[in-house]
C-alpha cells in the first residue's frame, strides 16, 4: 500500500502541473477546449489525492505500522476516533490533508464552471492548481513531509502525544486547514482579476462565499485551540501569545478586514486596490503560519523541529507570492483605481474603512512582533508586550463595530446620529453602577472602560435590530417585524450575530485577563487540609487511582469546594503517568457564567505524596469567550445558508448589483448593515 500512496502523489504532481499548463495556454489563446482539458486534469488531481488520503487513512484504521508515519502517531490501544486523528497529527499527514481540502475546493469550482467556462474562473482554477502543485512537490521532495515512507522491520506504534488526546485537538487541525484552503480562493480570484486586468465585481462575487467559509473555519479552529489550551495544557490560560498561536490569528484579522472591504467593493465599487491587496495578504499570511510552525526557525512550544529543506521551500514560496502580488498590484494600479470618479463615502463607509484600518494595523503589529523581531533580534517577545497594543486595539475594533450599525441606521431612516446613539449610551450608563457594585471591576480603569464599550456595542446591535423590526412591522406587530428583520436578509442577520460575537469575546478577554486572580497553595495531603482563593475554600478528602489511555495511570486528588459557607462542587485534579511520555498534570475547572475556578497541581503527585502544591486561578467572564466564538461561527453559517428562491420582479435590480456609485440613497430595507460576516 505504501507504493500505491507514493504513486498517487506522483500522479497528483503530474495532474496539477498539467492543469496549470493547459489552463494557462487556454486562457492566453482564449480557447475553451484547452481550458476544459485543464479542468479534466483537475478532476484527475482530485481523484489522485483522494486515493493517497484513503491509503493513509486505511493504514491508521488498520494499525498498519509498516508506514513510518503511522507508527509514529498511533498504537494498538487507541480508539478509532484517535487513530483517525493520527492522520493529521504530524507534519506529513497535515500537508496531505491540506492538499486534499484544497483540491476538493478546486474541483467544486471547476465543476460549477465547466458548462460555460469563463477566463476569470479558469485562471483562478489554474492558480489553485498551482498551489496544490506546490504542496505536492513538498511531499515528494522533502522526506520529512512524505507520509508514505516505510518503517523499520518490526516497528510498533509509539502512540499519540498525550496532549493531543482531546476532542478539541482532534478537530482543531482540520478546521484550520479547511480555513487555509478556503482562503486560497479569494487570492486565486484576485490574482486572476489582476492578471486579466478585470476590476469588475465578478471576482469578489465569485470568492466572497469561500472567504466567509474560510473565516468561519478559522474562527472555529482558533476557538477549538484556545479551548484545548485552557482545559488540557494546565498552564492556566487559553492564549499564551505563542508565535504559532499568533500566526493563526493574523490571517483571521486580515480575513475579517477583507470581508468588510468586499462589501464596499461589491456594493459601490470602492476599495478595489485595498481589497485585492487584502486577498493576497491573507493567503500569504496563511503560508507564514505554516512557515512559523514547520521550519523551526522561531522558538515555540507548538513548532516542529528545524527542517532545512522546508526552510528553503516555504521561504521561496513566501518570496514568490509576495513578489507576484506586489508586482501585479503595481502593474494594474491605475486600472484598479476609482477611474477618476469622485469618491463619496457615507458615514457607514467611513466606519467600514476605520474598522479595516484598525484590523490591518493590529495584524501588522502582531506580524512584526511575532516574526520580524525574533528573526532580527534572536529572541521572542513576552506576553506583556503584546498586551500593550492588543488590548487598546481590540477595544478600538469593538468601538468601530458599534458605530457601523448605528451609522447605517442613521442614514437609512434620517435620524440624527445623536438620536441613534441615545439607547446604547443609556445602556452603558446603566451598566456602569451595576459593574461598580457587582464586583472588583473598578480595580482597572482600562478594564472598566473596555467593559463599558462592550455594553455600548451590544446595545447598538440590539438598537439596530429593534429599529429594523419596527420599520418592517407596519401594522402587523413588533414580533412579526422582528421575524422579518432577522430573516429578510441573511447578510444583515449574520452581521448582527457576528458583531455580538465580537463583543462577547472582547468582554470575556477583558474579564479573564485584566481581572484574573492567581494564587499558589502548598497544603498537607491529609483529609481536611484546605486552600483558599477569591472566596473559594477547597477541602482535601483523599487520593484515588485509575487507568487511562495508552497504558497510563492516573492519580486523583479529591477536593470539596465551598463558597459562602455552602458546597458548590467537587474537583479532582490529577497526574497522568505515561510509560513513554512521563508524567503530566491535568487541570480541572469548576465553571459558571460569572467566573471559572481553575485548579491544577504544580508538581506531579501520587497516592504516597505527603504534600500538594496547587495552582488556583479564577477567570471572571471567561465563558463569554466561548459563547462569542460560537456566535462568530454561527454568523458564518447564517451567511452561507442557501438563499430561498423568490419569484423574479422585473422592476427591481438583482440583489448583488450595486447602485450607481454616485447615488447613496439605497432602499430603506437594504440600507442597513450589510457586511457579510
Amino acid at each position: 500500500m505504501i507504493v500505491v500512496g507514493r504513486f498517487a502523489l506522483v500522479c497528483c504532481l503530474a495532474f496539477s502541473l498539467g492543469a496549470v499548463a493547459l489552463i494557462a495556454l487556454g486562457v492566453r489563446r482564449r480557447r475553451q477546449d484547452l481550458m476544459r482539458l485543464g479542468y479534466l486534469a483537475v478532476y484527475g488531481l482530485f481523484f489522485s489525492v483522494v486515493v493517497a488520503s484513503a491509503v493513509l487513512l486505511a493504514a491508521f484504521v488498520g494499525r498498519d505500522f509498516s508506514f513510518a508515519y503511522v507508527a509514529q502517531n498511533s498504537d494498538t490501544s487507541l480508539s478509532v476516533f484517535y487513530r483517525v486523528a493520527g492522520f493529521w497529527a504530524g507534519q506529513q499527514g497535515s500537508f496531505l490533508l491540506w492538499t486534499m481540502l484544497l483540491c476538493l475546493i478546486t474541483v467544486v469550482i471547476a465543476l460549477r464552471n465547466v458548462e460555460s467556462i469563463d477566463r476569470l474562473t479558469a485562471t483562478a482554477v489554474g492558480v489553485l492548481a498551482a498551489v496544490a502543485a506546490f504542496f505536492t512537490v513538498l511531499m515528494v521532495a522533502d522526506q520529512g513531509s512524505n507520509p508514505f515512507l516505510a518503517a523499520a522491520t518490526g516497528a510498533t506504534g509509539q502512540g499519540l502525544n498525550p496532549l493531543l488526546l482531546h476532542p478539541a485537538m482532534v478537530l482543531h487541525p482540520p478546521a484550520l486547514f479547511a480555513a487555509y484552503a478556503a482562503l486560497t480562493v479569494p487570492f486565486a480570484y484576485a490574482t486572476a482579476a489582476l492578471l486579466l486586468g478585470s476590476p469588475e465585481r465578478a471576482w469578489v462575487l465569485s470568492s466572497q462565499k469561500w472567504t466567509i467559509a474560510g473565516w468561519a473555519f478559522l474562527t472555529l479552529g482558533i476557538g477549538l485551540g484556545a479551548w484545548w489550551a485552557y482545559v488540557v495544557l494546565s498552564w492556566g490560560g487559553y492564549w499564551g501569545w505563542d508565535p504559532v498561536e499568533n500566526t493563526s490569528l493574523i490571517p483571521w484579522l486580515t480575513a475579517t478586514a477583507l470581508l468588510h472591504s468586499m462589501t464596499l467593493y461589491r456594493r459601490r465599487g470602492l476599495l478595489r486596490r485595498w481589497t485585492a491587496a487584502l486577498a493576497c495578504a491573507t493567503f500569504w499570511l496563511t503560508i507564514v503560519a505554516t512557515w512559523t510552525t514547520r521550519t523551526g526557525l522561531i522558538s515555540s512550544v507548538h513548532a516542529f523541529e528545524r527542517n532545512d529543506t522546508l526552510i528553503v521551500i516555504l521561504s521561496t514560496l513566501l518570496a514568490v507570492v509576495a513578489a507576484a502580488s506586489v508586482g501585479l498590484l503595481a502593474w494594474r494600479w491605475r486600472r484598479f483605481g476609482e477611474q477618476g470618479r469622485p469618491v463619496l463615502l457615507s458615514r457607514r463607509d467611513v466606519a467600514h474603512v476605520l474598522t479595516d484600518v484598525a484590523l490591518s494595523v493590529f495584524a501588522a503589529a502582531l506580524l512584526i512582533v511575532t516574526v520580524v523581531v525574533p528573526l532580527t533580534l534572536g529572541r521572542t517577545v513576552g506576553p506583556d508586550t503584546y498586551r500593550l497594543f492588543a488590548e487598546p486595539l481590540g477595544v478600538a475594533v469593538v468601538a468601530a463595530v458599534a458605530l457601523c450599525p448605528l451609522l447605517g441606521l442613521s442614514r437609512a431612516t434620517g435620524w440624527t446620529l445623536r438620536r441613534a446613539v441615545r439607547w446604547p449610551l443609556l445602556a452603558a450608563a446603566v451598566a456602569l453602577p451595576v459593574l461598580l457594585a457587582s464586583g472588583d471591576w473598578r480595580s482597572s480603569l482600562f478594564g472598566l472602560v473596555g467593559l463599558e464599550v462592550c455594553c455600548f456595542a451590544a446595545a447598538a446591535v440590539v438598537t439596530f435590530v429593534v429599529a429594523g423590526a419596527r420599520r418592517a412591522a407596519g401594522e402587523q406587530g413588533l414580533l412579526t417585524g422582528l421575524r422579518r428583520a432577522l430573516t429578510g436578509s441573511r447578510t444583515r442577520s449574520a452581521a448582527c450575530v457576528a458583531h455580538l460575537g465580537v463583543v462577547l469575546v472582547l468582554a470575556g478577554l477583558l474579564g479573564s485577563n485584566v481581572y484574573k486572580i492567581e494564587r499558589s497553595a502548598y497544603i498537607s495531603a491529609r483529609p481536611g487540609a484546605t486552600a483558599q482563593v477569591a472566596g473559594y475554600t477547597l477541602r482535601f478528602s483523599g487520593f484515588t487511582q485509575g487507568a487511562g489511555p495508552q497504558s497510563s495511570q492516573s492519580f486523583y486528588a479529591h477536593f470539596t469546594v465551598m463558597r459562602g459557607g455552602r458546597r458548590v462542587g467537587l474537583l479532582a485534579p490529577h497526574t497522568d503517568v505515561y510509560p513513554q511520555a512521563g508524567a503530566a498534570d491535568r487541570a480541572v475547572i469548576l465553571g459558571s457564567l460569572p467566573r471559572d475556578l481553575f485548579v491544577v497541581a504544580q508538581d506531579p503527585f501520587d497516592s504516597s505524596s505527603t504534600h500538594l502544591r496547587l495552582q488556583l486561578d479564577v477567570f471572571p467572564l471567561v465563558r463569554l469567550v466561548w459563547a462569542g466564538a460560537i456566535f462568530l461561527v454561527a454568523a458564518g453559517g447564517v451567511s452561507l445558508w442557501p438563499r430561498r428562491e423568490r419569484a423574479p420582479v422585473a422592476a427591481l435590480a438583482p440583489r448583488d448589483e450595486a447602485p450607481d456609485p454616485g447615488d447613496d440613497a439605497l432602499a430603506p430595507r437594504d440600507a442597513v448593515l450589510d457586511e457579510g460576516a
